[in-house]
This record gives C-alpha cells, structure tokens and sequence, in this order.
C-alpha cells in the first residue's frame, strides 16, 4: 500500500524532514504502523516491498480513527515472544491509539524452528518477525541494545550482563521519544519472573516510570533532544498470576473493518514469530486480557486502561507551558477532531473522494498548531508531526493518490549508481499537481538534480526518472548494531545517530520525495526504493535497495574442527561480483604461521551476479598443535583493492531480505579427538540443527534420514542414528515412526535422542518412563561444574578418556531440558548444578533396549558442536562409541 504518510527522518541529524509513502496494499495491517519518526525507521522497507495502493476506505478509516484521539500505550518486556498482543491490537485497533512493544532483546539466545541461524542472525530474523507482527497488530516496535546471552535464573547475573544503567537509558529513550500515557511491564521485577532477564525487564520498566519524567535523570540523553516524560499509570501483565488482577480487559470485541475480534487479530500476529513455534489458532468467541495496577491512572479501581488519561486530541497541547498559544492550539485540535468525525461519517455513504476537502482543512488546521509549538514545549512538536502525517496519508488516500519508487538494481557497488524510476499514480478524478520529485539519501549516496514539475490527469501515471550513486568510501548497507563489534552482551550505539538507536533497523539508504498538491493543500509523499522483478511462479517480487562492496566473499566453513590425526581438509570460496564493471584479480589464503600457504588463485568476473567458486585444499603442519589458530581469506583486485568482507543475506521468504556480516577468515579449532570405526551413522535433523555437518567434518560418516527412510528403509544398516534436538516437533515422519527407531534399539542399534520438548513425552517416544517438569530443569551456567557418575563406564573412556578439561570453553549453557524423574531402566551418568541451585542428574541417560542401547541427553551438543567446542566432540564420540 502506497498512500502518503510523512514522517521527519532523523538519520542522519540535520537532514530534515521527511515523508513517507504509506503503503497500503497487503490490507488493513500495514496501515497501522503510525507516522512518527521511530514508526518510519521500523518498517520503512518493508512498505516498499509491496505494491502501490491507496488502501481504500479501510486504509483511510484506520488514519482518521488515529487522527482524532490521543492514546499510547507502551508494552516493556525482554524477548520477542513476551509482549501482549491483545492489548498492542485493541488499543491501536480497537482504540485508534499508538501501542508500541519494548523487547530488551532481539531473542538471540533462542532456538530456531525454521531455519539454521542461532546467535545475531537469529536475532535478526526475530526482529523482522517482531516488525511483521507490529505491521498486522498496529503496534510499533523498539529495542535496547541488549543481547540475549542466554537463560539465566539469577537476576544478578542479567544485570551483569546487561548493566542496570544501560538498560534503564536505552528504556527512558523510548519512553521520552514514544510518550506514552500508559506503561504496561510484562513481568513483576521478582523471583516469580523465573528468567533472570525476565526480571530485569520488569525492574527496568518499573524504575523507568518512575524516572522518566525526572529532568535530571539519566544525564546521558540530555544531548539527544529528548525532553522529560512522565506516563500516567503503570500496569504490569498477570498472564501467570491471574489472581493478581485487578482490571479485566475485554478482547473478544469485532473489529467493524475486518469483522475479527481483537483477540483474533493479536493471535494472527502472534503467529508471525515463525521461528519461535507460535502458531496460534484464532478462535472467535470472548476473550479477554488481564493486568494489575501498580501506580497511576485512577488506582485499582480503574475502569479501563486509559482511566484518568485525557484522551481528547486536545490533550496534545497539555505541554505547551505558554496559556495562550496553548488555548490557540486546543482551538485548533478541537476543530482537527470534529473534522475527523465528519470525514469519518462521509465514508459511511462512502464517499472516499468527498473526504477530500474535510481532510484539506483538517491538515490545514494541524500545520497551523504545529507552527504555534515552541522549543521548550516538550513532545507536543512530534505530537503534532506525527498528526500531520495521518492527516497527509489520508488525504492522499482518499484523493486517490500513489506513488512507487523502483531501482534497476538491488545491490549498487560504491563508485557506481544505478536508475531509479518514481511512479506517480492519480487514481482520483481531479488533476494532481506534482511540485517536485527528488531522492534523499540518509546514507550519503549522491542523487541527481530533481525532477522538474508537471501535472498528472486524473486517472493517469506519471514517471519520473532519476539517478543516485553510491560513494567511493560508502560502506555495505547492513543493520546499524551490526557495524560495531559488541561490547561485551551488548551492541555497540556509540557510531548510530541517536534518533536511530532503539528502532529494528535504520531508515533505508534511498527514498524519494514528492512535492504534490491535494485539494489546493501541499502534501508530501516518500517512499523506499526497491527493486522489482517477476517469478512466474510465485508473482511480483520485491527486493530493497543496498550498497555491497563490489566482490562479495564466502567462506565455507567458517570454523573447522580438526581433529590432529587428519590430514587435509577443503575449504569452498565463492566469489560474487557486485559491480557493473568487470572484476579481475587474485584470491588469496593466508594461513596460520607455519601452515603450508595454498598457492593463490586467479578470478575473473565479468558482470554483476556472476560467480566463481573455489575449491581450496589446507594442510596442516608436520607436527599439528592443539588449539586455535586463525586463517584469512582476501581477494585482491587489479587496481590494488582489497576485498575482505562477506555478506549472507538472512532470506526466509516470510520476511524481508536482511544483510548479515559474515567472517572472510576460518578459526581452526585442532584437538584430540578420536572416533570410533564406524561405517554409516544416521541422523535425524532437528531444529537449527548443524550437528550432522559438523560431524561429517571430522570424519564421521553421516546420512541423513528422509521421510522414506523413516517410513521403510533398512535401520538395521546404521551403527547409530541421532536424533536432532526437537526433531519430534520439527520432523513429521518421526513421531508415526518411533516404533520402527526402538526397534532397531531392540535388535542391536544405538539411538541418541538429543533434548526434547513436552510433545516427546506426551507422544510416550521414550522406551522407558521419563518426566520433564514445567518450568524444565536446565544448567543454564557454561563453566558449572560436572561429576562423572561412573568414570569406569565406556562413555568416558573409549575412545576418548574425558577429564576436566572437557567441559571447559562450552558456551552459553551446559544443557536444557533435562529430565527430571526416570524409570530405573536409566542409569544417570552426569550430575551438574547452576550456582546456588539443585543437583541435577538428568542431563544424560542410558538404558540398554532388548539387544540394543538407548540415549537420551539434554546437553546443548546442538550450540557446542558449531562452537567448535572440542569436549563436546569427543563425548559424543564415545557416545556412538558405546557398546
């Protein structure tokens, strides 16, 4: 969709305002995203990424619901999965008000139940599944820069990982930037959070309510604009402790637009957390969502969320400390509110172009506030910008108005530019005036003179050709927490221009601006520029725009396990031209001193896309040492470039294309580790799950297992077959197959089950009796320390004697989902405990089956084995090893 929606556009600091093209096309979600800054920077590719529209009257009627009121409600958690999507819905849809969700984290230190990325490129995927879900509640989204390192059950150790005050500044930013009147913390701040980070977020939220209106609170944003905001009340969810409740918030309500409830619009949007295993069903019916009142608001008596908030539009002005000029502005509001009210009952007839000349005045009326605000009037400004762009987005929409931007390109290199063509589409039926066309780069790309004036008939389409360049020095286009190494578990904002830092994602480097006139009022349009192509199967398909250095490098792998018996390994590079000229040069490898140094490679590359692969042998040295040692990959260009960095591009079809930086260079991890003869080991792929390739790396012969397999093949051929981590969730054919996996236990086979969820002992897949308890026993402490139960046992002897050393270097935890009762069937082999906590002995099972062995383990083989980390192989060597 594609109406105008004009919003300032702070990135980079003084270049002004901006407008952006509403895009309304994918239905009534994709309006909601209000008009202010932050809205703009968290969704702005995404509206460029589907076709033109005005939205119609549901586009419209949606803008003008947000024009006459003043509401906003802000929701504080700490993942991507703990917002309340019921109230984000009702009060941007149901209420016409701005809702906005905080997430501390971008979810990081999860799991991935649709693809392989863990770590930052997981993180990346949640924050576009956040920006869809916001898209189709009406909410927006905001982060602080946190990284989810992780379950922890200590709120001490959340905080040190995530200091206090850094939590709390990048918290106050949003409230003073969003200015909310409500403030509602998902968690309570205490023990009963569970989760360390849980409870960070609800101590966070709670002390920033409280300083957040305080002048000389967090002196570090002082320098950013921000004036002080005090919300009105303060809620926090009850979703565990409904007791807790002291105000019942109806959901079950039909939204007139769409004729689904709220409750099925915030289940629809909690559906778009792919990658977390939400799906949830939309059931009609009542529905309800439940909150306590901690301060503010009318007490606990409350009747609704906003009890004791004014929420006339006039309220707006409440900032504005000269009685004067605020009484002129109230006057002006009030008028502004009637205006939607009419305009809102013309759509009734409908009328769509009669709206016009109401919504002119209405826009008129907003500008004219706007220039009564001052400095010292604290957010009445945005307010009232904010306003202005719903007035400016219906207008456009309900005259029918449009506007497309298309690149030839999706990715330009620097130093060379590439077309952009602006669409101007007059579906009214009165002449549009167009005053200006011109591209606006936040990125510093260079963009021709503008295009001149004219007029587009009703009815008629209009092109606009212009040029843009990207700068010799420009950097890749990538997500601004990632052009900093982290400092620790926290993103580096230090190089990020203020107004940018809390969004998803920064502003898109190329936008166009049209000046054009509607109903005799000036009103601006933008839009990103994408690219657009067909597929014949699936359609239109839209890309956005980004600079890439000319030659694109790919390393696989980027870390290599070697055990110190083997003697040679492969690497594949593949090379990517970005460029419009042809590029020639030499790849070179730089391995670890005293590595044999491969010899270099020559390439030629002669238009953009193409690639060369390379297939590229190492050696060790004669005598090869354990440890890590580092291997760099470059290319060099003929004119003396040197091209170091790669970028992989997170594409998971449901959410836009997003660049990741990759390393161009290999960590060689060599250890000890020795296998056990084995001619074919099966295995049956899980969730994010890289343990196979990383088994075949170091020598293991693995098959993965297809649905036929499963359904009919021989098992009997395998010496073991692993069952990835969730596989029972995330692999269809293996829950109606499990009688055929126990057995091939039966009659001779090793089956490793690695960790499981709650469906696995509900479908009863294990041979014996075992239980996992809600919330689930885990060892969230890497460094914990572990005792060996039986140290005769084979497991830890053959063919790899495990020690102490073994459990050193493991990352993020030791295990997760351990069980926590057993049939006596089991021997328990391993017992380890978090800090302060209780003894766990269920991180690794055992039992013999009929003739065969079975195994089922909770430790996080599934992040240890891609970390390279060396104890984690040899234990698991032993465990195919196991007679």
């Amino acid at each position: 969709m594609a109406t105008a929606r004009p919003s300032p556009r702070p990135f980079p600091a003084g270049r002004g305002r901006r407008s952006a093209a509403f895009v309304l096309g994918a239905g009534l979600a994709l309006l909601l995203m209000p008009a202010a800054p932050q809205a703009e920077e968290a969704a702005g590719t995404t509206y460029a990424l589907t076709p033109p529209s005005t939205g119609g009257l549901e586009a419209v009627d949606r803008m003008l619901r947000k024009l006459g009121t003043h509401r906003r409600l802000l929701v504080i958690g700490a993942h991507p999965d703990d917002e309340d999507t019921e109230l984000l819905a009702l009060v941007s849809q149901g209420m016409g008000g701005e809702a906005a969700y905080l997430s501390l984290s971008r979810g990081e230190g999860g799991q991935n139940l649709v693809g392989p990325d863990l770590g930052v490129g997981l993180g990346l995927v949640r924050s576009q599944e956040l920006c869809a879900a916001r898209r189709l509640d009406g909410g927006r989204q905001f982060f602080t820069r946190a990284y989810d390192f992780g379950y922890t059950r200590s709120l001490d150790e959340a905080f040190r990982n995530w200091p206090k005050e850094v939590l709390l500044e990048d918290t106050v930013r949003i409230v003073r930037r969003f200015r909310p009147q409500v403030v509602v913390s998902v968690f309570s701040g205490t023990a009963r959070d569970g989760h360390g980070q849980h409870q960070a977020a609800g101590v966070t939220a709670q002390e920033a309510y409280r300083v957040a209106g305080d002048v000389a609170a967090v002196p570090a944003l002082s320098s950013e604009g921000l004036t002080p905001w005090q919300p009105q009340a303060l809620y926090r969810s009850v979703y565990f402790e409904p007791k807790d409740a002291t105000m019942v918030v109806p959901t079950g309500g039909i939204d007139p637009l769409t004729g689904r409830s709220y409750y099925q619009i915030a289940m629809a949007s909690r559906s778009l957390h792919r990658s977390q295993d939400m799906g949830m069903l939309q059931e009609p019916g009542p529905n309800e969502t439940r909150v306590a009142w901690i301060a503010g608001g009318k007490g606990r008596d409350g009747s609704d969320l906003f009890a004791g908030v004014d929420t006339r539009l006039r309220a707006l002005a409440a900032e504005v400390p000269d009685a004067a000029r605020r009484a002129d502005m109230e006057k002006r509001l009030d008028r502004v509110e009637t205006l939607t009210l009419e305009a809102r009952r013309r759509l009734s007839t409908p009328d769509l172009a009669g709206t016009a000349p109401v919504l002119a005045e209405a826009l008129t009326q907003l500008r004219a506030a706007r220039a009564l605000a001052r400095r010292g009037d604290g957010g009445v400004p945005m307010l009232l910008e904010e306003k202005i762009a719903l007035a400016e987005g219906a207008l456009a929409g309900a005259a029918g108005v449009t506007l497309d931007v298309l690149a030839e390109r999706e990715v330009t290199a620097p130093g060379e530019s590439t077309e952009i063509t602006v669409d101007v589409w007059n579906a009214g039926g009165q002449p549009i005036p167009v005053d200006g066309v011109s591209l606006q780069s936040p990125d510093g790309w260079g963009v021709a003179q503008p295009a001149a004036a004219r007029t587009v008939a009703a009815g008629a389409l209009e092109e606009f050709k212009i040029s843009a360049s990207v700068p010799a020095a420009a950097p890749a286009t990538l997500p601004y927490f990632l052009y900093k190494p982290m400092r620790g578990d926290l993103y580096d904002w230090s190089a990020t221009p203020a107004p940018v830092r809390g969004e998803p994602f920064q502003p898109a480097p190329l936008h166009a601006r049209v000046a054009v006139r509607i109903a005799g009022v000036p009103v601006a349009l933008e839009r990103d520029a994408a690219l657009r192509y067909r597929d014949q199967a699936i359609g239109e398909i839209r890309r956005p725009v980004r600079a890439a250095p000319a030659l694109d490098l790919d390393v696989q792998p980027d870390l290599v396990v070697w055990p110190l018996s083997q003697k040679g390994k492969r690497l594949e590079v593949t090379l990517t031209s970005n460029a419009k000229e042809p590029l020639k040069g030499k790849l070179t490898i730089a391995p670890p001193p005293g590595w044999p140094a491969p010899p270099a490679r020559t390439f030629s590359l002669t238009r953009p896309g193409e690639r060369q692969f390379f297939d590229v042998p190492i050696a060790p040295p004669d005598k090869l040492a354990a440890g890590r040692v580092p291997l760099r990959v470059s290319a060099v260009l003929e004119d003396g470039r040197t091209m170091d960095l790669g970028i992989r591009l997170i594409d998971y079809g449901y959410i836009p294309r997003t660049p990741m930086p990759r390393p161009t260079g290999v960590s060689i991890a060599a250890a000890d580790i020795r296998l056990p003869p084995l001619q074919r080991v099966g295995y049956i792929r899980g969730a994010a799950d890289r343990v196979p390739e990383a088994l075949i790396a170091i020598g293991v012969p693995v098959e993965i297992l297809t649905e036929r397999d499963l359904d009919a093949g021989d098992l009997s051929r395998y010496d073991a077959i692993l069952v990835g981590s969730r596989a029972y969730e995330t692999d269809p054919a293996l829950p109606r197959t499990n009688g055929r996996l126990l057995d091939y236990a039966r009659a001779g086979g090793l089956v490793i089950v690695q960790y499981q969820q709650y469906a696995f002992l509900q479908g009863g897949f294990a041979p014996y009796t075992m239980e996992i308890t809600r919330p689930h026993d885990r060892v969230t402490d890497e460094t914990a320390k572990v005792t060996v139960l039986d140290p005769q046992s084979p497991i830890f002897t053959t063919p790899n004697a495990i020690g102490p050393a073994d459990w050193d270097g493991w990352v993020q935890e030791r295990g997760l989902y351990f069980a926590h009762t057993w049939a006596p069937e089991y021997t328990p082999l391993l017992a380890m405990a978090d800090p302060g906590g209780p003894e766990q002995k269920g991180g690794l099972l055992v039992a013999r089956i009929g003739k065969g062995r079975y195994v089922y383990t909770g430790l996080a083989f599934f992040r240890q084995l891609p970390a390279g980390v060396p104890g984690a192989y040899r234990l698991l060597a032993n465990l195919l090893a196991w007679k």
